[in-house]
């Protein structure tokens, strides 16, 4: 089918960029990602063979730019800084500082519209004074929208496609793939810090390579009420008691690490009410009623693609959940969820302030993937979707200046980002196979390099391809590129693409390749932003820093 053309001329030119496109878009990634392991020297002179291949071309303009932008030139640093980021080099190191301590709140499920500060009908006085202390990242997003997935790209700094943990417990490779020894806590355990994690860890359970990472760990998960000694705790209640006890019996000679894991505000699957705060709770909220999301609506599910059905587990989770008739019961018992996840963000804050260490301690809040709260009459992560990779970040560092409290910042971070991050805190330097940079470049140095778009990826079959995926029609593969004002998505078992205009269309309402006539006014973006995904998802799956 010809999508752009209305007469032979066209349909000819048209098909010459179809030619093009299956050798841009079929077989370069494939043969990219088979040669990226290979030198820099070889990779450029691969490139610039095809590159010679396609100028005689005259349709292959979008593909001259591609290739252009990816051949390398002085050095690997300088071609990544021309082909990741649209920022001047940046200024010589800082003198490193003295190491922090650090407390990452990590919570579950958590759109950015869950933090008062982004939604004045959330209470979150806690969360919302470390943005007033610090930096809030309004583009902040994950690589994948899932819990273990996401759990795994936080340890390692790596993309999904490297570590390969796309199952919790099936597979161990986030400890195989990678030097386990070299990810960011057994590196911080290493440099002498005190580790600790209370909370959720989602991942396989292998006592040697948990003690390498953890001096001290609890975990649990899963459900919102527990079991200990005897009693019926709330899993909230049970991350402050563990999170100030870590504090507390820590010895008092060493720099410390603690990542307060909250399960709140994930829901508690197969279970109703989905999201059970704790009864004191119960009262907070009930003067309020909370704008249903514009997208939860019958018509809004049938402008998905057509494969999202009444089998699509995200439309499974919405019925009893966010469905018309139970939405106010459930988004504010999630509100109130989030207001007890604050409180103990405020307790454990107020100890490190009781025990003088406030004034050294790099505070992070985020969590692990977003969540759609019925938006397009879905529930639950995974997709593409806004709601499910925008995720909040906030941070605190006694680094910063005073001029920058209180700011945010529109530069995409990513999950990738949290383990060099965190190591920046401790003056270690991140592994070398770690894809993320440190956000703390952001507030720190004042010409930063940073990414400009972003790779995304929702896959648990063969990493390039999808292949093998377990989840079609249920929870489908998906891949996609994110700019500031476009969003090109692929659903690779189905080979469907859908574009969105990010910036003119922010709930993602108008699929622009369902749209004859936008189609014929975008089909130079739709070409730049096909060939742009094409590239930037060999460079990351490949490995390489982004």
């Amino acid at each position: 089918m010809d999508n752009f053309s209305s007469n032979s001329s066209s349909r000819e030119t048209s098909a010459k960029k179809y030619a093009l496109n299956f050798v841009l878009f079929c077989i370069l990634p494939l043969s990219f990602f088979a040669v990226g392991r290979v030198g820099s020297g070889s990779h450029a002179n691969f490139q610039k063979t095809v590159f010679d291949s396609l100028q005689a071309d005259a349709t292959s303009q979008y593909a001259k730019q591609y290739l252009e932008s990816s051949i390398p030139s002085k050095s690997a640093d300088q071609q990544r800084r021309r082909v990741m980021t649209d920022e001047p080099e940046a200024e010589e190191p800082r003198e490193p500082d003295e190491p922090l301590n650090v407390v990452l709140f990590y919570a579950d499920d958590w759109t950015q519209k869950v933090v008062g500060k982004l939604n004045p009908l959330v209470k979150t006085p806690n969360i919302d004074k470390m943005a007033d202390n610090g930096m809030m990242f309004t583009q902040n997003c994950v690589t994948t929208s899932v819990c273990w997935i996401s759990r795994a790209t936080l340890m390692t700094g790596v993309y999904s496609a490297r570590h390969r943990q796309t199952e919790p417990w099936k597979t161990n490779n986030i400890f195989d793939l990678h030097p386990w020894n070299e990810t960011v806590f057994p590196m911080l355990r290493q440099k002498g810090y005190y580790t600790g994690l209370v909370g959720k860890w989602h991942g396989p359970h292998v006592a040697k390579n948990i003690n390498m990472a953890f001096d001290h760990h609890l975990m649990y998960y899963g459900r919102h009420w527990e079991s200990r000694n005897g009693q019926t705790r709330h899993v909230t209640d049970l991350n402050r008691e563990d999170a100030l006890n870590f504090l507390q019996k820590r010895p008092k000679d060493k720099k410390f690490v603690l990542k307060v894991s909250f399960f709140a505000t994930h829901a508690w699957d197969g279970k109703y009410p989905s999201y059970q705060p704790q009864n004191e709770s119960k009262s907070w909220y009930n003067d309020v009623t909370v704008p249903m999301p514009k997208t939860n609506t019958e018509e809004d599910f049938k402008k998905l693609p057509p494969f999202f059905t009444n089998r699509n587990e995200g439309r499974n989770r919405w019925r009893k959940r966010f469905e018309p008739a139970y939405y106010q019961e459930s988004i504010k018992d999630l509100y109130r969820m989030a207001t007890e996840v604050d409180v103990v963000v405020g307790e454990v804050i107020e100890e490190l302030k009781k025990q003088g260490v406030y004034e050294n301690t790099i505070l992070i809040f985020t969590t692990d993937n977003g969540n759609l709260h019925g938006e397009h009459g879905l529930a639950e992560k995974w997709y593409p979707f806004e709601e499910s990779i925008r995720v909040p970040l906030i941070i605190q560092d006694p680094r910063m200046s005073k001029s920058k409290h209180g700011t945010t910042s529109d530069k995409f971070t990513l999950n990738i980002d949290l383990a060099p991050t965190l190591m920046g805190a401790a003056n270690i330097k991140a592994s070398s196979f770690m894809q993320g940079r440190n956000i703390a470049d952001l507030y720190l140095k004042s010409k930063p390099n940073w990414r400009k778009d972003f790779f995304y990826e929702y896959n648990r079959g063969h990493p390039i391809t999808g292949e093998g995926h377990q989840g079609t029609n249920w929870i489908d593969a998906s891949f996609a590129l994110v700019t500031k004002e476009w969003k090109y998505i692929y659903w690779p078992e189905h080979k469907y693409e859908q574009l969105f205009h990010r910036t003119m269309d922010p709930y993602e309402e108008s699929d622009i390749m369902r749209n004859q006539t936008a189609l014929q006014t975008t089909k130079e973006i739709y070409f730049k932003m096909k060939a742009r995904y094409n590239f930037l998802k060999m460079w990351a799956q490949s490995g390489k820093r982004v």
